[in-house]
């Protein structure tokens, strides 16, 4: 079983996937695999590296980063496994085309920004109004990314504005739908 997740910034992907992993799944991470490509390079690590090498990798191919990550699944051997996460319509067609699930995580637009500076990871060092224009060229088609879009080919979407006890609900009633 192969699940794509696909979500706003700041709306719980990880948390998502920190469940899902405690329940056996295995984890491959499209930001990770960003963050190898930056480092090697010896550029900087911050959210328009991860951007521009997205971009770089998806003008070659729509859906070229999921493809690499799923070829790692194959190598390995991975049965149940989690893609995180897909920014572009060609990433989400390419999780169906396998027979995947597409799976979307959101949550209103303040609650996303709090918990991206509660994470304080190098991506999310921004003021409101970058955390906006991040969200305007990634979410809503305005670059390399269309957030939006592939939410609109999700499967099941998660609402993430309460608590961890009802996000936790949330994942058990989409794992029941498999």
């Amino acid at each position: 079983m192969l699940i794509g997740i696909a979500g706003t910034l700041g709306a719980g992907k990880g948390t998502v996937v920190e469940y899902l992993k405690a329940k056996g799944w295995t984890h491959y991470s499209a930001s990770g695999y960003l963050r190898e490509v930056i480092v090697g390079r010896g550029e900087a690590v911050n959210r328009d590296s991860y951007s521009k090498t997205s971009g770089e990798i998806r003008q070659v191919d729509p859906s070229g980063l999921v493809k690499i990550l799923f070829d790692r699944i194959l190598v390995d051997g991975a049965t149940s496994a989690i893609i995180e996460s897909l920014h572009d319509v060609g990433e989400a067609r390419f999780i169906k085309a396998q027979g995947g699930i597409l799976l979307a995580v959101d949550a209103d637009l303040e609650v996303r920004y709090q918990r991206s500076i509660a994470r304080g990871s190098e991506k999310d060092d921004v003021t409101l109004a970058d955390f906006k224009r991040h969200i305007e060229r990634e979410e809503n088609g305005n670059g390399h990314h269309n957030i939006r879009a592939v939410i609109e080919m999700a499967d099941y979407v998660i609402k993430n504005d309460g608590t961890l006890g009802s996000l936790h609900t949330q994942i058990d009633s989409f794992l029941r739908t498999l």
